[in-house]
């Protein structure tokens, strides 16, 4: 049986969303196993939905808060305090590689947020539709975000 999705096949859609998903699952839930399950049921639930999807974007906005509600769900379940850091995908940018390990270390209100805009390139107003949150709170999120970080790394990265 083979799903299309806005014209591309459910092949194409995994490859193109695959990287963007799993480092999702691993912020959420610092565990590569972990990021595994969760990242298969994401992709599980999108090939046995019939979802109508007007664009990539809703697309991408589906698939990113299925994979936060999925990974909510597992902690909820298998709750675990293993730290797999060492596994993390690589990311090119050496500052943003130095400064994952400390926003992995925010807590989930910040972490979300400051990784959707900073890694994924997300808008105020993008991650205010993906969340279900008020663009202030997004914003106040994001500053108190920067601070915890600041405090943590000191003003080096600034």
């Amino acid at each position: 049986m083979q799903k299309i999705i806005l014209g591309m096949s459910f092949e194409d859609v995994l490859e193109t969303y695959s990287d963007m998903i799993t480092r999702i699952c691993i912020v959420n839930l610092r565990n590569s196993d972990d990021a595994k399950d969760c990242y298969q049921n994401v992709f599980m639930k999108l090939f046995e939905k019939d979802i109508e999807f007007c664009s990539e974007e809703h697309l991408k906005a589906w698939l990113i808060r299925v994979c936060i509600n999925e990974c909510r769900n597992y902690r909820r379940v298998f709750y675990r305090l293993t730290i797999d850091i060492d596994k993390i995908i690589m990311i090119d940018n050496k500052q943003e590689l130095t400064l994952l390990p400390e926003v992995l270390k925010l807590p989930k209100k910040y972490r979300n947020i400051l990784y959707l805009y900073y890694y994924e390139g997300y808008h105020i107003q993008e991650i205010s539709e993906i969340l279900q949150m008020n663009q202030n709170t997004i914003k106040s999120y994001l500053k108190r975000g920067r601070e915890l970080l600041r405090k943590k790394v000191g003003d080096f990265y600034e």
